[in-house]
């Protein structure tokens, strides 16, 4: 048997127990791995958000988003395919049923051997010659385009001006309430981050702008719940910087 059957995987580490998180270390490495760490589930979206893993080890139990809510959101706007195996020292009737309702692939309980997690992860990934096989993410299709103007172009049925002046009123009102949201974020105003939210919404759906439209919803969901922290911040730095792109085509496209 390899020594190192997992040199090429990188694995992200969601425990918030600082024990369980060195025990966790110490087998992973054993294995070979490169090991990453998160406390919480918020911590561990951001970090999928940033750079790829080939497997994720989901403790249940975590403060900020659960093992079960960080998963739900992993598989909804991050990625279908990673492999995500459940951790946690509570094992009771219908834990592993729930934990693969939510989206996960497999469930091990602490403690867990070096075997008993090789075993695992052999059922969620491919070995070849003893070694496992680097997770390849789907990419998002670089040609893909950034909005459409299909919607609005049907309802200016074909009058160039109306459509230009539309475009005009979008430019500068989202431009503008995209730094209210800024604003709203840095002095903790929910109730005003959810008000703008929910008012630009339409507008990034008439525009067909697609990689804002979970982006803008998710952000009126913390706002609304009054949670902050990293995944919210990026939120709205990826909603500011994909603004400032559309306009940017728009003002060289349809307004001059």
């Amino acid at each position: 048997m390899n020594p190192r059957p997992l040199a090429n995987i990188s694995i992200l580490l969601v425990e918030d127990n600082e024990m369980n998180t060195l025990l966790a270390s110490a087998i992973i490495q054993g294995t070979g791995a490169k090991v990453t760490e998160a406390d919480n589930g918020m911590d561990a979206v951001q970090l999928l958000r940033n750079r790829p893993f080939d497997l994720v080890l989901m403790d249940l139990h975590l403060p900020v988003m659960d093992g079960f809510e960080t998963t739900r959101y992993i598989r909804k706007n991050l990625s279908q395919t990673i492999p995500i195996i459940a951790i946690t020292a509570n094992v009771v009737n219908g834990e592993e049923e729930k934990c693969l309702e939510a989206g996960m692939n497999g469930f091990i309980s602490k403690p867990y051997t070096e075997k008993d997690l090789l075993d695992k992860i052999s059922t969620c990934i491919p070995f070849k010659n003893g070694m496992a096989e680097k997770f390849v993410p789907a990419t998002a299709n670089p040609d893909a385009a950034l909005y459409s103007l299909s919607f609005l172009k049907d309802v200016s049925k074909g009058n160039r001006d109306i459509l230009q002046q539309m475009i005009l009123v979008f430019t500068e009102q989202v431009s503008l309430a995209v730094n209210e949201l800024k604003i709203a974020y840095n002095s903790h105003s929910y109730g005003e981050m959810y008000a703008i939210a929910h008012r630009i919404k339409p507008d990034i759906d008439n525009l067909n702008i697609t990689s804002l439209k979970d982006n803008i919803r998710e952000i009126e969901v913390f706002a609304e719940q009054k949670k902050d922290g990293p995944l919210l911040k990026n939120l709205i730095v990826n909603l500011d910087n994909t603004i400032q792109q559309v306009v940017k085509e728009l003002k060289v496209n349809v307004l001059l």
